[in-house]
């Protein structure tokens, strides 16, 4: 199901995790609201960058969530957020580019100088960034862009 010009349900949903272990990872109806929000935004950052937006992952049903390790009140699992790659540059780089545009979004994550995570809410975005990073094993998450 074609969601906007560039993003489908499917990539939305999408998770081998989810295969692997057998996890329904459909969208609840009284969520798809939000997907379709996340989507339009997405279309926007896309344009902001200038290239294609690859979602590693997006929405998550709490049990998948759990799976990998996502805390609860995730915007993963109210259709708010993705995790993302782009050929435009660096986590950092596309970060940054967004802070620069002025891309409204609740919050923004360098996530191990690996992927961007962004989420938004449907009333009002905090423009939040933070860079995680891991410290003894554990993901620390620090204040701004590192």
């Amino acid at each position: 199901m074609k969601l906007t010009e560039h993003f489908t349900l499917e990539e939305f949903t999408r998770s081998t995790t989810a295969n692997r272990l057998k996890i329904d990872n459909s969208v609840p109806a009284d969520l798809m609201p939000n997907v379709q929000l996340t989507a339009i935004k997405l279309e926007f950052v896309r344009k902001t960058l200038g290239k294609q937006i690859i979602i590693t992952s997006g929405y998550r049903c709490p049990a998948l969530n759990s799976k990998v390790g996502g805390v609860s009140t995730s915007a993963h699992t109210k259709g708010l957020a993705v995790d993302f790659k782009s050929s435009f540059g660096t986590p950092k780089e596309i970060c940054q580019r967004l802070i620069d545009t002025g891309v409204q979004f609740d919050k923004l994550i360098q996530e191990h100088n690996q992927w961007v995570h962004i989420g938004f809410s449907p009333t009002h975005n905090r423009q939040i960034v933070l860079t995680a990073i891991k410290q003894g094993g554990k993901t620390v998450y620090l204040s701004g862009l590192k």
